[in-house]
């Protein structure tokens, strides 16, 4: 994670999967978590939440995905639509998407 984060590069599928690895040993169950709450949720919508879970930026996010930033910010909004029409009380006020995946 170190290396990813003094030099993000584009990863590659097998990269995601020990990401989700990682993630699922730090907070034990995450993704599997996620997908029972949320089976709405895209594999890409998995892997930008444990990429958001880790505490990536966008730019760094961008990197990864070979996305603009923009792109990202993007994803993350649609996601957290997705997210609302499962469970509209899943965000309190003003919450952001970040701020609800540190706490799930």
């Amino acid at each position: 994670m170190a290396e990813l984060r003094s030099k993000p590069r584009f990863l590659q599928p097998e990269d995601f999967v020990r990401i989700a690895t990682l993630v699922n040993k730090i907070y034990p169950h995450f993704t599997e978590r996620l997908t029972e709450a949320f089976p709405n949720l895209t594999e890409l919508d998995q892997q930008l939440c444990c990429l958001i879970k880790l505490g990536f930026s966008v730019s760094q996010i961008a990197v990864f995905m070979a996305v603009s930033p923009t792109s990202v910010s993007q994803q993350k909004s649609r996601m957290k639509k997705r997210i609302l029409q499962q469970k509209t009380d899943s965000f309190t006020e003003g919450e952001t998407l970040d701020l609800w995946l540190h706490r799930f």
